[in-house]
């Protein structure tokens, strides 16, 4: 499901952009975060990247959870909450993230909000503005802004028992005396 994930909210972050999703600039512009950041690849200064990853929120917290039943067997729909983090870097990055923030809420054929859509994954409207930062990379400093997503994510589970289900209780006939 990562992978699959991944590569909806890179089609999705191209999408703001303005990039095709096959293209070279995107794959060299759009990266997933490193999951150790000091092993990754020094940047240039002067290149526009963004950087994405997803994060759960708590255990618990704002999860919605729905219960149907197909076959007389119950289906269960989650809704968890995640968090869509991007991080952007170079002397774009500010123009970028608020990009990315306001063209997330676009809606229609291959734009960002069906995009995700499609994938079960549904974007909670009005983020926060981007934390505009200056970091320190040897002894440069370089612009950085940070952008932060809520989203739900659906997940279905079907729960099957080895027993056959009973749709109608059964009659029962107590004698009094």
């Amino acid at each position: 499901m990562i992978n699959n994930l991944s590569s909806v909210i890179f089609e999705t972050l191209c999408a703001c952009l303005g990039l095709l999703a096959d293209s070279n600039e995107a794959s060299e512009m759009i990266i997933p975060a490193y999951q150790e950041p000091e092993n990754g690849p020094e940047v240039p200064r002067k290149r526009d990247v963004v950087y994405y990853d997803i994060a759960p929120e708590q255990p618990g917290e704002g999860t919605w959870e729905t219960v149907e039943y197909e076959e007389t067997y119950p289906v269960v729909s989650g809704f968890p909450a995640y968090r869509l983090v991007v991080v952007c870097y170079g002397p774009h990055c500010e123009e970028n993230a608020m990009t990315i923030r306001y063209f997330m809420e676009l809606d229609g054929a291959g734009l960002p909000r069906s995009i995700l859509r499609k994938a079960g994954i549904y974007a909670i409207p009005s983020p926060p503005l981007p934390t505009i930062l200056h970091e320190e990379t040897g002894s440069l400093w370089r612009k950085r802004a940070d952008l932060v997503i809520s989203i739900r994510i659906l997940e279905q589970n079907r729960y099957f028992s080895p027993r056959s289900p009973i749709q109608v209780p059964p009659d029962v006939v107590v004698e009094r005396e």
